[in-house]
């Protein structure tokens, strides 16, 4: 059954949004068809009061481009849009949402150990290429990506709620298109939109988590002080200023928060948030036009940096990088509400049980090609348990006193607190 999970998986309130039994689907597989449904999606939110969900696919950006168009890739398996149009969603707590998921899982979804793609040495050149765009003055930066492939054995929603556990964010999602199972455990928004307000949150530079509070918290500090992550980030804050300027009102856009750190069970990230307000005449389209794909996932100059991307890949990326979402009518002469995250950490899964994952990096000047492939595959680590990890985690001695009462009780309740919040 067609269905589509928002899931925020990091709040206890969620909310979560389930989207089921669509009243028809829009979606466009070939070039041609994309002002067709883009215009449906518009006419559904503005005029029947439907609400949409699901996703835009990466390739989607070149058909947007008019430079880009000869840019996109021939042989694709996933659909450049996909979304189903419903009545609403069913809103959820992140434990009702858990229970739903517990429902519909048929057993357990075990995976093969994902094997990326490239291997060191074949990455290690297309980041020579790279660099030597950089060095050339061609480019600031690129994100440079690859899959890494796995087969289930079982239920992808089994794997989704698995998956979920190890790796809780805020921007996830599970959709069931009827052709393919999408896996999103994403921490990073594109865009939110509410009415002419939208906000974007690109995340760029990566830390691995150290063992101990006070190593981990080591790590985070030398990341939020990293001058190669700094620069990374800031170049695509930059790059989203500019790209929400061509449909924002003139003085509105503006960075509200700056190399802001978030942590994560498996790694600690790095994200700023800009701001704007849409003028009055802003669709669908012309957002899209304006904004995709996210600059977090392509590099800085855009257009640029998605020629390269495609001279180097080779093969399409599909739902990975693009973005996953909602958009739903704003009310009588009202613009729409949309939230769309930024399609990374995110899994297809075919119903022959062979799935994949993209994985990548930031590459700019002072880059090490042997960090940047170890980034990649720190990505992917949320995919496989650690068995070396026990179950039970967060240990605390406490000190009974003869009258019954605990040592330093609140502040010991404090940390272990920090500590379960700390792994997501």
């Amino acid at each position: 059954m067609t269905f589509v999970l928002i899931d925020n998986a990091l709040d206890d309130d969620g909310p979560c949004a389930l989207f089921e039994a669509p009243r028809a689907i829009v979606r466009a597989d070939d070039p041609g068809e994309v002002a067709g449904a883009l215009a449906r999606l518009g006419e559904a939110l503005s005029r029947e009061g439907a609400h949409a969900a699901g996703f835009f696919s990466y390739e989607l950006g070149y058909v947007l481009e008019p430079r880009l168009a000869p840019f996109l890739p021939s042989r694709r398996r996933v659909p450049l849009l996909w979304f189903g149009l419903f009545n609403g969603p069913r809103l959820m707590t992140r434990s009702a949402a858990d229970d739903w998921l517990a429902a519909r899982a048929r057993g357990k979804g075990r995976i093969t150990p994902p094997r990326p793609s490239l291997s060191r040495r074949a990455h290690g050149r297309r980041f020579a290429a790279v660099m030597e765009r950089i060095r050339a003055g061609d480019i600031y930066q690129l994100n440079l990506t690859f899959p890494a492939r796995f087969t289930l054995e079982g239920c992808p929603v089994a794997l989704y709620r698995a998956l979920r556990a190890r790796q809780r964010t805020a921007f996830g999602a599970l959709i069931d298109t009827g052709e393919l199972h999408a896996l999103s455990l994403s921490p990073e928004l594109f865009l939110a939109r509410d009415g002419p307000r939208i906000e974007t949150r690109p995340m760029k530079g990566t830390a691995r988590r150290a063992p101990g509070p006070d190593a981990d918290e080591a790590a985070r500090q030398a990341l939020a002080r990293d001058p190669k992550c700094r620069a990374e980030n800031l170049m695509i804050v930059d790059l989203m200023r500019n790209d929400l300027a061509r449909v924002a009102q003139t003085g509105s856009v503006r960075v509200r928060a700056l190399f802001s750190v978030e942590t994560y069970p498996t790694l600690h990230q790095m994200t700023s948030t800009i701001e704007a307000r849409l003028r009055p005449d802003v669709g669908l389209e012309d957002m899209l036009r304006a904004l995709f794909p996210p600059g977090s996932v392509t590099g800085a100059p855009k257009i640029r940096a998605m020629e390269l991307i495609r001279a180097l890949e080779g093969a399409p990326r599909g739902v990975y990088t693009g973005a996953i979402g909602w958009m739903a009518p704003g009310g009588e002469g009202a613009q729409p509400r949309a939230r769309f995250n930024v399609a990374i950490r995110t899994a297809i899964v075919w119903p022959d049980g062979s799935g994949e994952i993209g994985i990548g990096s930031g590459v700019v000047a002072d880059s090490d090609a042997r960090a940047e492939y170890e980034e990649c595959l720190l990505k992917m680590r949320f995919m496989t348990p650690d068995r070396n990890k026990p179950d039970i985690q967060l240990i605390e001695t406490l000190r009974l006193e003869p009258d019954g009462r605990y040592v330093l009780l609140e502040r010991h309740l404090a940390r272990l607190a920090a500590s379960a919040a700390s792994k997501g």
